[in-house]
């Protein structure tokens, strides 16, 4: 069913990689996903993927020593690579960004971009001719279930990638529409809706697309909620019978419309179906 769609998915979405290093000498990464919107270089993501960018980088200009007394997690150097075609030559970066927290959405603009390096630019579904109604179908795309293990070059005073790091394989993962989840805003602001789906976001898929069967984007892969459902599951342990609360993962992905808004306030073309 998803199959044309997760083809032409695979031409604006794409993963980001964060590397840092702490204090303490650890080295780690991390692994998102964006889609690309337009050629100006305009693309969308999760809002607290740009967060965590954004702290880092707060962390790294206060630099080594600004951490508490017996604290040494404070991050020292990070990196931000955005996978788009050609990355390794033209190295681009984040230069703007709207983000709205409670929607968990951003807008970002990365530099330099060559617009004839993607293939096909996103559709975004218009809900007003084709809502999106309770059991929908519909498939996410990112990049779950792969480790990047970065080094540090002391004499170069860089990060080092291990050979065969990228491309970085995509996977995909359906479901339907379970329901519409609606968080409420504080002191007058307005709040955001994000669409609850039968099947589990996973690390790696956040800011990659939720897609309907013709591959139009319906929302952005946010977090993964726990629902109790209300019972304990007994399972034996040896001489021990260990009693464990039991959940039910439901993916939540920022609706379509929320991502719309944040796209009108920041002036970014899309297109829309």
């Amino acid at each position: 069913m998803f199959a044309q769609a997760i083809r032409s998915a695979s031409h604006f979405t794409f993963p980001y990689v964060g590397l840092r290093r702490r204090e303490c000498g650890q080295v780690y990464s991390t692994i998102g996903a964006f889609v690309i919107l337009n050629p100006a270089g305009w693309a969308i993501t999760s809002a607290h993927v740009v967060n965590e960018i954004l702290a880092v980088q707060r962390e790294a200009d206060e630099g080594v020593g600004s951490a508490p007394p017996g604290d040494h997690g404070v991050c020292v150097d990070h990196a931000e690579i955005w996978v788009l075609p050609g990355f390794e030559a033209t190295r681009p970066r984040l230069t703007q960004a709207v983000v709205r927290p409670i929607a968990d959405i951003a807008a970002i603009k990365l530099e330099p971009f060559d617009g004839s390096t993607v293939a096909e630019y996103p559709v975004l579904r218009d809900c007003t001719r084709h809502p999106i109604s309770q059991g929908t179908s519909v498939c996410r795309l990112g990049y779950p279930f792969h480790d990047i293990k970065a080094g540090w070059d002391d004499d170069r005073t860089e990060f080092s990638l291990p050979t065969g790091a990228f491309p970085i394989p995509s996977f995909a993962l359906d479901g339907i529409v379970s329901r519409f989840h609606r968080v409420s805003g504080e002191d007058g602001n307005p709040g955001a809706t994000f669409i609850a789906t039968s099947t589990p976001g996973l690390r790696g898929q956040s800011g990659g697309p939720l897609l309907d069967a013709n591959g139009r984007v319906c929302g952005l892969q946010s977090h993964t909620t726990h629902l109790d459902l209300g019972f304990d599951a007994q399972f034996s342990a040896g001489d021990e019978v260990v009693s464990e609360r039991q959940f039910l993962n439901v993916g939540a992905a920022t609706h379509v419309d929320e991502v719309r808004a944040v796209l009108e306030e920041a002036q970014v073309e899309y297109s829309v179906r």
